[in-house]
């Protein structure tokens, strides 16, 4: 039983341990759900350790401060409900007290979560521009009404959506949130602005907050992983401020929602051109134009000293407004050019010129925008220079995102040719031009520079449509030729990830207009970087519409057609639609044998994909052939010691290994090795690979005192090759921590465990399948040290990550499914395990047949889970199923399987548990043996 229930005030319970505080719990009742001054029946020990899924020793070891678990995620779950609301429910004082007791005893620290204190340097902010100070103008009511509305309601969020001119841009939506922003600064722990036009571009802009908040995965390479830290930040920083920008469509209001539904503990703005209904749950407050004395005082003061002054200035200034439609973004943008050395005259005689050549922005019904948006829009672009000029059509076409500086080092193709440095060098000053009108706004920081959406409308909409086209291809072909770098490699992706949203945006409008190439290539080069990334519908979508492009353009036996066919397999074969995959590549194969003929380097790819199909299949018998007919190939086109030789052996020896012909691989795999090594060097990427391949054969052979220099020479090998955090040095690290977990040195494989994880959830995201396999392979070791409260979050977050990025049908899932099913069986909940087992079995049945391996260990497990049920009966045709596949894989592979005489055993035990005797036992295996066929 727990300790005797102690009295403690706050005060006191702060300088308690962890075992004395998890004691007062224990014997008060702590229950979710509960109330705090009247809580439930006392816990018993075996009664808490049967809760959280550990042995009743383990929680009186806790209760005398001895062995304390590595968290206290599972504990607080039990006693205080979801740990997610952590910093929001009534429990929160007394998680916060068993987290720093924890913490004081085993020297864990806190979440990461948990209130901390601000980052150095300041509070966290990034909004996109310094405020107007006393320039701001005649909106002082609409702000006070904001923070009424923020302090007022529950929900914290508010929503500025234009009223008079409704739908209208130009209002000066974003600048009011933003000056509300400057004024409450001292009311908040953070000022924190999203790019929220789009659901892409609002998980894209929430991610780059990871920047400004200081945190350490500001240098990850995916977003899933930067927004997760983010949101953590929020949840643990009460406080703060949030502006949702430019959130025009109901995707993106769906998009900002969904996000907000997991954010309390702060204030979030909205600005939108949605109409009032389109907010539910959320106050919606109207934005007029500026009243006319205030925008003709917003002329004067921000020109004073500045423009060519006349005597009636007041009066200019007032007409100047009210031509201006009293709107917000044409007052910008005049400001800019008066500052130039203009008088309000002079500006009017420019911005009327303008209205005579600004065709479409005259009908704001149709436009959506106020007239004076085009026609101040024209005035600003009419005295920059043709250079300037010339960029700011083509950025028209991009993003509404903000474009990275290094773009502008980048040459246009087709341009006139100058030399790099000085087209370069023009390119920065054309920016720069552009920016001293206002016409783009520049981050200096982070240098990147952004335009606002409507000057890129009104550039689109003021240009002839053959020009239009020629900027849409210019800016194609800078994209194009600024897009660099291996899609599938991380090295390249902090160049590409910034350009990968206008390079979207062009290549589809280039797709609408017909322009071919290089819009094929733009497009598969995203393609293979959302795959690489796991974001396989985006991959998808561009792969088959560059499939279509080849086919459309270049016919569909064309060579080219082969590779897209070859693309978009491997992503269906990625994402488990093997019978979609497989006539792609079945016909990849036909048009190449039909171009090259049969024995061309490329009909070899072709058939080690095909073949790497048919094995996923548990079609060996026709795998095997494909693979070493591309072998036979490989060696006939480029001799037998040629790289291309080395990969295909690794390929059979593959094979060879899977049906149990381990001695026939073993000597291809060092084949392979010597190939290799001969080409490039002992320490090429290419080597470690052939030595990982060679050690998984050595520790199948129990080998592995040989297989361990193997490995740790083929980890070295990719850390100098990739530096130290490469997924490439991650597999490394599993390979090895798998070979130190088998010699029980289970300290020493921990850490590795720990550092392949890390790595692949900087580079690839919380949420990428490698992930998955990770937090598998570290709950594994945590189950063999008994942790299985630790193991049990891994073993579930495994099992979401595989159902969110591959499906629920994948053969993967089958595995997750079978582990989180063995953890709970260990912790003897077997009820929750036997559904599991029964979906995994259904998963593998379904994904490679009824008399795949896989199946078989599948069969097992839940025919051990029923043996410990004591269903007997049920359990005895699983078993004999499971015997039959073995058998019928020897039949066919003429290779006995390595775990046929296990099962056998397994079978074995199980009718004697039934009460057959040996003859009976003997006959029944016998039996099983002519189901299987001669073999």
């Amino acid at each position: 039983m727990p300790a005797r229930s102690e009295d403690g005030s706050p005060g006191d319970r702060a300088q308690w341990t962890f075992g004395r505080l998890l004691g007062w719990h224990l014997t008060r009742g702590t229950r979710p759900g509960g109330s705090l001054d009247r809580p439930g029946r006392k816990w018993s020990a075996p009664r808490f350790a049967g809760a959280i899924g550990v042995n009743d020793r383990t929680v009186r070891n806790w209760l005398n401060d001895a062995n304390l678990p590595a968290d206290t995620d599972t504990i607080e779950r039990v006693l205080f409900a979801n740990i997610e609301t952590a910093l929001n429910d009534p429990y929160t004082e007394w998680r916060l007290e068993l987290r720093s007791a924890h913490a004081g005893i085993s020297g864990v620290p806190l979440p990461k979560d948990e209130p901390q204190d601000p980052p150095p340097g300041g509070k966290p902010a990034n909004l996109p521009y310094p405020s107007l100070g006393p320039l701001f103008k005649g909106r002082e009511t609409f702000l006070r009404g904001l923070r009424a509305s923020l302090l007022r309601d529950n929900s914290a969020v508010a929503a500025i959506v234009s009223n008079a001119i409704h739908g209208m841009g130009g209002i000066g939506k974003t600048r009011a949130a933003v000056e509300y922003a400057w004024a409450h600064r001292d009311d908040y722990t953070a000022l924190l602005f999203v790019n929220a036009d789009s659901p892409q571009n609002l998980e894209t802009s929430f991610a780059a907050l990871t920047g400004p908040l200081r945190l350490p995965e500001h240098t990850a390479s995916d977003d899933s992983l930067k927004r997760h830290a983010t949101l953590a930040w929020l949840r643990g920083h009460p406080g703060w401020l949030l502006i949702l920008d430019n959130v025009d469509s109901e995707a993106a209001r769906d998009a900002a929602s969904a996000m907000l539904g997991g954010l309390t503990g702060g204030h979030v703005v909205l600005t939108s051109r949605l109409d009032r209904g389109a907010w539910h749950g959320i106050t919606p407050l109207d934005l007029d134009v500026l009243a006319l004395d205030a925008a003709a005082a917003f002329l004067l003061e921000a020109t004073d000293g500045i423009r060519v002054p006349h005597d009636d200035d007041n009066t200019r200034a007032r007409e100047l407004a009210m031509e201006l439609g009293q709107l917000a973004l044409a007052l910008d943008l005049a400001v800019a050019t008066i500052r130039q050395g203009r008088s309000f005259a002079q500006y009017r005689t420019l911005w009327r010129d303008a209205r005579e050549k600004v065709r479409g922005w005259n009908q704001q019904t149709i436009t959506g925008y106020h007239h004076a948006v085009g026609e101040t829009w024209q005035t600003s672009v009419a005295l920059v220079s043709p250079e300037a000029r010339i960029l700011l059509e083509r950025l028209a076409f991009l993003a509404p995102d903000p474009v990275p500086g290094f773009l502008l080092d980048v040459a246009v193709p087709g341009a006139p040719q100058a030399a790099v440095g000085a087209a370069a060098e023009d390119a920065r000053e054309a920016m720069l031009e552009l920016a001293r009108y206002s016409l783009v706004k520049r981050d200096t920081q982070a240098d990147r520079f952004t335009i606002h959406r409507l000057i890129q409308d009104a550039t689109r909409r003021g240009l002839d449509p053959a020009i239009a086209l020629q900027r849409l291809t210019d800016s194609l072909g800078w994209l194009n030729a600024g897009f660099e770098g291996d899609p599938g490699d991380v090295r390249s992706w902090p160049r590409l990830d910034p350009l990968a949203v206008h390079a979207e945006t062009l290549a589809w409008a280039a797709d609408k207009s017909g322009i071919v190439e290089p819009t094929g290539r733009l497009m598969n080069s995203l393609g293979q970087l959302f795959h690489a990334k796991a974001r396989f519908v985006h991959a998808e979508l561009l792969t088959k519409r560059v499939l279509a492009i080849t086919e459309t353009n270049l016919g569909r036996d064309h060579p080219t057609v082969a590779t897209c066919l070859n693309n978009l397999a491997a992503l269906l074969r990625a994402t488990n639609r093997l019978a979609e995959a497989e006539p792609l590549f079945r016909r990849a194969l036909a048009i190449d044998e039909a171009s090259f003929g049969p024995d061309h380097p490329d009909v070899a790819i072709d058939l080690n994909n095909l073949a790497e199909l048919l094995s996923d299949t548990n079609r060996l018998a026709d795998a095997e052939p494909l693979y070493r007919r591309a072998l036979a190939i490989a060696e006939a086109s480029f001799g037998p010691d040629h790289p291309d030789v080395a990969r295909s052996l690794n390929n059979l020896a593959e094979l060879l290994r899977a049906t149990n012909r381990l001695a026939e691989a073993e000597p291809l795999y060092r084949r392979a090795l010597a190939i290799d090594e001969a080409s490039f060097g002992p320490d090429h990427p290419d080597v470690a690979i052939d030595l990982n391949n060679l050690a998984l054969l050595l520790c199948d052979t129990n080998r592995l005192a040989e297989a361990e220099p193997l490995y740790r020479r083929a980890l070295a090998i990719d850390e100098a090759s990739f530096g130290p955090d490469h997924p490439s040095v991650a597999i490394r690290l599993n390979n090895l921590a798998g070979l130190l977990s088998d010699t029980n040195r289970l300290a020493d494989a921990e850490p590795l465990y720990r550092r392949a994880l890390a790595i692949d959830e900087a580079s690839f995201g919380p949420d990428h399948p490698h992930v998955a396999i990770d937090l598998n392979n570290l709950a594994g070791l945590l189950r063999a040290t008994n942790r299985l409260a630790d193991a049990e979050p891994l073993c579930r977050r495994a099992l979401a990550i595989g159902e969110a990025s591959l499906g629920p049908d994948h053969p993967n899932m089958a595995t997750r499914l079978n582990n989180l099913a063995e953890l709970l069986r260990a912790t003897n909940r077997l009820a929750e395990a036997e559904p599991l087992y029964r979906r995994a079995l259904a998963i593998g049945e379904a994904s490679l047949g009824p008399d795949h391996p896989n199946v078989a260990a599948g069969l097992n497990n839940l025919a051990l889970l029923l043996r410990a049920t004591n269903r007997l009966a049920e359990a005895e045709p699983l078993m004999r199923r499971m015997v039959v596949i073995f058998l019928r894989f020897q039949r066919d592979t003429g290779h006995v399987h390595p775990h046929r005489d296990g099962a056998i055993g397994n079978y074995s035990v199980l009718l004697a548990d039934l009460g057959r005797d040996a003859a009976a036992i003997s006959a029944a295996i016998a039996d099983a043996r002519r189901e299987a066929g001669p073999g």
